[in-house]
């Protein structure tokens, strides 16, 4: 929440004026100043000062829930996968409000992922009121039109005399750097008002980072954590505000982790137990993990994480919390 824009806040117009003319725009801008400070940029009293900034303090506190509340929450604002054992497994789907990504090497199918859920969040659904759109980010240009009308043919024959219709429901941004994709997520919050979205999608939130942002130096790695943090920030607020589901892709890399050192022959006595007086040596082992990108910082950013993988040339997985569902995609993505 520090990061959201004193322009959206409710502030009387002369307090927004001098907002304006200053260099705080943020949230956490104000609140990184000391009360001093504030009322010198701001020229405040103290009093008003101290009204301006326990204001801000409110907007950044969490608002109180009860167990109850979340639970009926969840259920209520579920974003619902079509799929019974994913959608039990998430509690009812991807929750509304927070960050979801999916995570999975090259060709495990993320981007099926999303191309499907913009269908979900077009097409009519029995439980849903209203009809929602959805925001599509496609860092990767993967995005197809032509797969969202083979989806919507065969899942929802029904519907495809208003094909053009659903297509007009998904709005498109394709940035091809960080600063326009800075931009993009800028105004996405009064984007995400004025058209009434429903999920916003980030397909893939690691593409520009990893191409633009090389950690080859520590500044480097810092630059790329601090940008990292600030998009999730910023997609977590809009997802918490306006209730909505955020999911992004991420690609995945490997991590060398060094295993326990083996006993070998020459260090086994004649008991099978190892030797104290041979002069034989342990052999140190190393293992490759596929993890998901971009570090820890950005993980625990990550509400939900997602990760697919292939079984076969057919058959994928979609794996939570270490728990395995082994579901052919295709059934309910063809």
């Amino acid at each position: 929440m520090t990061f959201q824009r004193l322009s959206k806040l409710a502030l009387d117009e002369d307090l927004k004026t001098r907002l304006s003319r200053s260099p705080l725009k943020t949230v956490k801008d104000v609140l990184s100043l000391s009360p001093l400070e504030v009322m010198n940029l701001l020229h405040m009293s103290a009093a008003e000062c101290k009204l301006f900034m326990d204001h801000l303090y409110n907007v950044c506190v969490p608002k109180h829930l009860t167990a109850f509340d979340l639970s009926q929450d969840e259920d209520k604002n579920s974003f619902r996968l079509g799929n019974t054992v994913l959608d039990t497994l998430l509690h009812g789907g991807l929750q509304s409000g927070t960050l979801t990504e999916f995570a999975g090497s090259a060709g495990a199918g993320k981007t099926q992922w999303c191309l499907y859920l913009a269908v979900l969040a077009v097409t009519p659904k029995k439980h849903r009121s209203r009809n929602i759109t959805a925001i599509y980010i496609d860092t990767e240009s993967a995005f197809r039109p032509e797969r969202i009308v083979e989806i919507i043919s065969s899942k929802y024959p029904e519907l495809t005399s208003n094909i053009s219709k659903y297509l007009s429901m998904i709005n498109l941004y394709q940035p091809k750097t960080i600063s326009s994709l800075n931009d993009i997520l800028e105004s996405l919050e009064v984007i995400a008002v004025e058209k009434d979205v429903g999920v916003v999608i980030v397909d893939s939130v690691a593409s520009l980072a990893r191409k633009e942002i090389m950690c080859d130096s520590s500044q480097s790695i810092i630059a790329r954590t601090n940008q990292l943090a600030s998009w999730a920030a910023k997609l977590k607020c809009i997802a918490q505000q306006l209730n909505i589901c955020v999911v992004v892709t991420n690609q995945v890399t490997t991590r060398l982790v060094k295993e326990a050192p083996q006993v070998t022959e020459e260090m086994q006595g004649v008991d099978g137990e190892e030797d104290e007086l041979n002069t034989g040596s342990r052999e140190r082992t190393f293992s490759y993990h596929v993890i998901p990108a971009l570090g820890n910082t950005w993980t625990h950013c990550v509400t939900t994480r997602l990760i697919l993988q292939f079984t076969n040339s057919e058959v994928r997985q979609t794996v939570r919390d270490s728990i395995l569902i082994r579901d052919q995609i295709q059934v309910f993505i063809k």
